[in-house]
């Protein structure tokens, strides 16, 4: 048996409702009451109704699509697992509201940005690696543009955000590894590009760096990194022949993570046997380690999701406000700390 292509028309007549009506529910449009609303969706699911996507958006003005803007530094992060998980989850939160996903990581230019809202390619946009002063925000703003961001600017009135608390991150992963002992503590952190362009996270990491120096009394000492494997090795060396009496590090990234450990395992210095490492801002990222790694766990994924629906309900008209929220640390105990032991020093 062959099943008749049914239209729109078909569902308003079955329904007993105006077709204007049937494009509000199929388009999840307010303003359509809630038992009118049930019964279009059970016609719909009767008489095996499918919307013309194509035609829904011509229709509509709106193009039904979400943009991620991620201006990566090093296009070959793409590949991290803590990046495709943000990426991985705008996508799915797109696609759970049937809205289409791009993605830009290249640098945009204000024409380019402009360009991009005016021509009707996206409805909205997200931004990450934000700065605490970002062009585009203001940019945006002015041109009364939806977006939200992960991340999140100085200034944040009137503005939608999910972003990680950093300082108190690095507060939680300074407490675990004091109460495990140890007090000499080196920071791997984010590039010293990074800090210049005053990216949120590398900005927010060293203020959180200075608060946990100043309550728990330890020494600063802490090195800013490329995002690469070689040079927190590196970095990492070179902090345990200056600082020689060095048992723990906390590391910003997974890749600086995984670099630290090799420098420490060359340096006979295994983890945990005689340095504990704590990771931050790591998901599950943070078991793919060796050994698992200590973190602050912080989902990349579900943190995309929720930042794509925050931005289809503005889309949808169904928000007022505009949300902030900051993802509290949530500190996982895995194998790569231990308690803190003495450091032999050749000559102390």
């Amino acid at each position: 048996m062959v099943r008749v292509s049914r239209t729109l028309q078909d569902v308003a007549k079955e329904a007993g409702v105006s077709m204007k009506t049937v494009s509000r529910v199929v388009n999840n449009e307010p303003n359509v009451a809630e038992h009118t609303r049930r019964q279009v969706l059970r016609v719909i699911a009767d008489v095996g109704y499918v919307p013309h996507l194509q035609a829904q958006r011509l229709a509509s003005g709106r193009t039904r699509s979400i943009t991620l803007h991620y201006p990566l530094a090093d296009p070959s992060l793409i590949s991290n697992e803590v990046e495709m998980s943000f990426i991985t989850g705008i996508a799915s939160g797109a696609a759970e509201q049937e809205y289409f996903f791009s993605l830009i990581t290249g640098e945009l230019t204000p024409a380019g940005l402009l360009k991009l809202c005016r021509g009707a390619q996206a409805d909205g946009l997200v931004l990450m690696q934000v700065s605490l002063d970002d062009w585009r925000v203001n940019l945006l703003r002015e041109h009364d543009y939806p977006f939200v961001m992960i991340g999140r600017t100085a200034n944040n009135d009137g503005l939608s955000y999910i972003d990680l608390d950093f300082e108190g991150a690095i507060l939680e992963a300074y407490a675990h590894l004091i109460e495990l002992g140890h007090r000499e503590i080196a920071f791997l952190t984010f590039s010293e590009n990074w800090r210049v362009r005053g990216l949120g996270p590398s900005m927010r990491s060293l203020r959180g760096f200075h608060l946990a120096v100043d309550r728990f009394h330890v020494s600063p000492v802490y090195r800013e990194c490329q995002l690469e494997v070689e040079h927190a090795y590196c970095a990492t060396s070179q902090l345990c022949s200056q600082h020689p009496r060095l048992t723990a590090f906390v590391t910003m990234h997974n890749t600086l993570a995984v670099g630290a450990i090799r420098a420490l395992h060359d340096l006979h210095r295994d983890v945990p046997e005689s340095s504990s490492i704590v990771g931050v801002a790591l998901g599950k990222e943070a078991e793919l380690v060796i050994p698992p790694l200590t973190a602050v766990d912080f989902s990349g994924h579900d943190v995309g999701r929720a930042a794509a629906r925050m931005l289809i309900q503005e889309l949808n008209g169904r928000r007022e406000t505009h949300p902030q929220v900051l993802v509290r640390p949530n500190l996982q105990v895995r194998r790569s700390t231990s308690q803190a032991k003495l450091v032999s020093v050749q000559g102390g």
